[in-house]
């Protein structure tokens, strides 16, 4: 899914739903579901209840290309694994930030900025004798809104303290896009909770 103007977040793979969490959630109390809507009806006592352990039972790993100074913000989410594409090894790719609201005059200074320090950049790394720079220090001088990619393997509740807060109207414009896209891809995995989510914790009712 396309996030801002170069970046995208994809749902590589995925284990439990809805079931899952339903399954070790049963086991505190030794119960069966006895009603056709009991199972969602637990789902969402333990959303109210702030009781998230069973959704430890989902675990998501996305694919993730964001700004720099995005996944910044997200890595602050310790509950997680990250696996980010290093500077220090690879060659950084010419791809950056460029928010859609500039135009003008500001839209090619932007760019201008941004060009004149990968030109920098690739002159150092590309260069021969005295002119070549290492990898790991001729990337200090990119912007922090240069694009990076990293997988981000999370369980659900992790996932769901990281949509409460970055869903937040206060959350900065560019990591609640990403949040947005996230929710929209796990609902495909498990509609019951994170529609329950959405309503007891988000309180969007559908």
């Amino acid at each position: 899914m396309q996030v801002l103007n170069s970046g995208f977040v994809r749902l590589v793979e995925s284990m439990g739903g809805d079931e899952a969490v339903i399954r070790n959630a049963r086991r505190c109390w030794r119960s069966e579901a006895k009603t056709k809507n009991a199972d969602r009806q637990l789902l969402r006592h333990l959303l109210k209840a702030g009781h998230k352990t069973p959704f430890e039972a989902m675990v998501f790993t996305f694919d993730v290309k964001a700004p720099l100074f995005v996944a910044r913000q997200w890595f602050r989410h310790r509950i997680g694994s990250y696996n980010e594409e290093s500077l220090r090894y690879c060659v950084a790719l010419r791809d950056y930030y460029i928010p859609e609201h500039l135009e003008g005059d500001v839209l090619e200074a932007w760019i201008r900025q941004n060009e004149v320090a990968f030109d920098f950049y690739d002159s150092l790394v590309g260069g021969t004798g005295p002119k070549k720079m290492a990898k790991e220090q001729a990337r200090s001088i990119l912007p922090i809104g240069i694009y990076t990619t990293f997988y981000w393997t999370v369980n659900g509740s992790a996932l769901m303290n990281f949509l409460h807060l970055r869903l937040d109207k206060q959350a900065q414009y560019e990591i609640r896009q990403y949040a947005e896209a996230i929710l929209e891809l796990v609902k495909d995995v498990a509609p019951i909770c994170f529609d329950e989510f959405e309503r007891e914790v988000l309180k969007i009712s559908g």
